[in-house]
């Protein structure tokens, strides 16, 4: 399945419109606010807390500026969310040492391309798209931020199922394919353990 250069090209114009996690898209701003909305936020406890963390860090949001407004504007303060979820300055959540490096753009480029070759339908086979096309490139973002965010056990292993299933070995279907990268996905992702812990202090 080859990467039309239309695909491409959105692909790109897309990603330039998101700064590597520094800001927040509509459907993150969305989430912040959801779920903060189902918490007593005067009266957090460091459960809540952790829930909160664990949900923002399994959608992708990166700790920013753009995060800590979003907190604010929601009667958070992102220190001391960052201080009941036990994440230690400028460290994982309970660990020494700092934060993961931000992803490079070779990676999220590497990444989007697989996901493109693997998710998007083919022209002549548009029916039966696991994932339709007017939400593929949309999906194909998500899924790269979620990537991004792993840890390196689970980031490996979802490089090898999209490796291994973008080769000239590979004898599914294209249908087949997608659904089960789908599926493999969604099963990590579902897994908070699989996220790297990250700061709240920008």
């Amino acid at each position: 399945m080859n990467i039309s250069s239309v695909g491409t090209n959105q692909m790109m114009q897309m990603n330039s419109r998101q700064s590597s996690g520094s800001s927040l898209t509509d459907t993150q701003k969305t989430l912040i606010e959801d779920t903060l909305a189902e918490y007593d936020v005067e009266n957090l406890s460091s459960s809540d807390a952790k829930a909160i963390v664990d949900i923002f860090a399994e959608a992708g949001i990166q700790p920013s500026a753009a995060l800590e407004s979003a907190l604010s504007a929601s009667g958070v303060d992102a220190k001391e969310l960052g201080d009941l979820a036990g994440v230690a300055k400028g460290g994982a959540r309970g660990g020494p040492g700092g934060p993961p490096p931000p992803p490079s753009e070779e990676e999220m480029t590497t990444i989007e391309e697989l996901l493109q070759s693997l998710l998007t339908a083919n022209e002549d086979d548009e029916d039966s798209s696991t994932i339709s096309n007017s939400s593929s490139f949309e999906t194909i973002l998500d899924y790269t931020n979620k990537i991004v965010r792993l840890n390196d056990d689970a980031k490996s292993e979802v490089m090898d199922i999209l490796s291994s299933y973008n080769s000239d070995s590979n004898t599914l279907s294209g249908e087949d394919t997608q659904a089960y990268i789908v599926n493999s996905l969604r099963s990590i992702f579902s897994d908070t353990e699989n996220f790297n812990s990250f700061s709240f202090y920008v």
